[in-house]
């Protein structure tokens, strides 16, 4: 059983670092989660599988640093590029394996607490605490409820719980996946400003450019090139 979901940042959030890059690939993890095999989540090597699935997008990366980071020379790109790497590699992607290897196997379970043969049980069972709740509920003095009625809902509510706790389950899966995304941003926006620190004339430079840039619309560039090459 899959269930697909679109990653996405509230929209409070600050901009998203490299253009989005962190969100896009853990978006490509969730679309490729599929493929993650049970033997691979039970035995630990579900990080492998994912950082896979990463290696390509490496001169993406590299690609995105050198663009939104002009004033940096060949060596100072492919140090920022390793930083990134490091805090990828060492806390967004093992942050993200943590929450996806359990989380796949409960969504392949269908999120119930037996497994598939026994699901039909265990519903049942949640409905028959559903029902005895109720009782205790129209029984117990102290709970101003008296009507036998009472009893209807407390038992449709045992047996649709399965259901319930795959909707909680999957809103609290995106909510923490977004949390690592939103670190991970907060993290490499630190590194591009610790990096234009400490040039602050190049920095100033790279902001000028950007912002003549952004004004001159693309119009702009098509001269702003035209002269570097003149």
């Amino acid at each position: 059983m899959r269930t697909r979901f679109r990653l996405s940042l509230p929209t409070s959030a600050p901009a998203a670092a490299l253009d989005g890059f962190v969100d896009a690939l853990l978006q490509k993890f969730e679309n490729c989660r599929a493929g993650l095999a049970d033997e691979a989540i039970a035995s630990g090597g579900a990080e492998a599988f994912f950082l896979a699935l990463y290696e390509p997008e490496r001169e993406r990366l590299a690609e995105i640093v050198r663009r939104q980071q002009p004033q940096l020379d060949a060596a100072g790109v492919e140090t920022m590029v390793a930083q990134i790497e490091d805090l990828l590699r060492g806390v967004a992607i093992p942050g993200y394996v943590r929450l996806a290897a359990p989380f796949t196997a409960r969504e392949r379970n269908g999120f119930y607490l037996l497994r598939e043969p026994l699901h039909g049980v265990e519903r049942a069972a949640w409905a028959a605490a559903g029902t005895l709740l109720g009782a205790f509920v129209v029984w117990a003095p102290f709970i101003p409820l008296w009507s036998k009625e009472w009893v209807l809902p407390f038992f449709l509510g045992g047996l649709v719980f399965p259901d319930a706790r795959r909707w909680w389950e999957l809103r609290r899966y995106e909510t923490e996946v977004n949390r690592v995304v939103g670190r991970a941003d907060a993290e490499i926006g630190r590194l591009e400003m610790s990096s234009l620190m400490r040039d602050p004339a190049s920095a100033g430079a790279a902001r000028s450019r950007g912002a003549r840039r952004r004004s001159a619309g693309p119009a702009g560039a098509g001269n702003e090139g035209e002269g570097a090459h003149s």
